[in-house]
């Protein structure tokens, strides 16, 4: 495949997509990184705490987890266990109210650990994930996740995020394989999509490594408003794609004025205050 990113550790989503003829042009902005999670989890969005817990709903970022333990306090909690495998998913829920939809029975699975030719843990996750496994290898299943009810309705749970849209998300990509593809949707419009092999490609990953770096990634995407979306769909047609710690930020949230423009708001009110002293 072709270089899309030429290493860069920030991408223009717009020039990605050019390259890709059955993709909507977009302004959206992807990077990888985030920080080091401190629950055991490997990788998670600088936007909430490093043990993966937030510090006000009104701050406007919400993660998953898969994890019971960190259900965010405030919002209802379904502490579903539908989707859990007998055995090896203690302690797991999907655990916020959004709407799971797998396009078919065993799709979308949640655990902990690995089984080979099952699924991988992302590296550094010791704690629950979530993982596609396609019905028929070779074909293209998927797992919506829709936040369309969780957009409406959060406005009645805190009232400054009403109305919003989701401007950011985050998710820890883990084993990246060319057959993983991450679809973001409003509606029925396709806004913005992110395929494994690009990713690989753009990092020098190796397809399915455990370990690595660059094939173990946090992947953060901050969209435009005439971009934001509200329904995120998980494509994959082999053995399986694994996911974990989505992080969601809304529109409306709080967001502290740049440091450069408290300083050069405090260099303004100085030269008042010297231009006074003058006369």
């Amino acid at each position: 495949m072709t270089r899309l990113f030429k290493k860069a550790k920030f991408i223009s989503a717009a020039a990605l997509l050019a390259l890709t003829a059955s993709q909507n042009i977009s302004a959206a902005i992807i990077s990888f990184g985030g920080q080091t999670a401190t629950d055991n989890s490997g990788k998670t969005s600088d936007n909430v705490n490093s043990d993966n817990t937030i510090n006000a709903i009104s701050d406007g970022f919400f993660v998953e987890t898969f994890d019971v333990a960190t259900a965010i306090p405030g919002l209802p909690s379904a502490n579903d266990t539908s989707y859990n495998v007998a055995g090896t998913s203690e302690g797991c829920a999907i655990n916020s109210p959004l709407v799971v939809q797998p396009s078919s029975t065993d799709v979308l699975n949640v655990r902990t650990g690995s089984t080979r030719n099952v699924a991988a843990a992302p590296a550094g996750d010791n704690t629950c994930y979530a993982y596609t496994t396609p019905e028929t290898v070779g074909q293209d299943s998927f797992v919506d996740i829709d936040y369309t009810n969780f957009l409406a309705s959060i406005g009645n749970i805190e009232a400054s995020l009403a109305g919003s849209s989701i401007d950011y998300l985050g998710f820890y990509w883990g084993s990246i394989d060319t057959y993983n593809t991450f679809e973001f949707y409003s509606g029925a419009t396709l806004v913005k999509s992110i395929t494994g092999g690009e990713i690989l490609d753009s990092l020098d990953g190796e397809a399915g490594d455990r370990e690595s770096d660059k094939s173990n990634v946090y992947v953060n995407i901050d969209f435009t408003v005439d971009e934001a979306f509200n329904r995120l769909r998980v494509i994959s047609s082999g053995v399986a794609g694994e996911f974990d710690n989505i992080v969601v930020g809304l529109s409306n949230r709080n967001v502290p004025a740049p440091a450069s423009l408290a300083f050069l708001g405090l260099g303004i009110m100085g030269m008042v205050i010297r231009k006074k002293l003058k006369k």
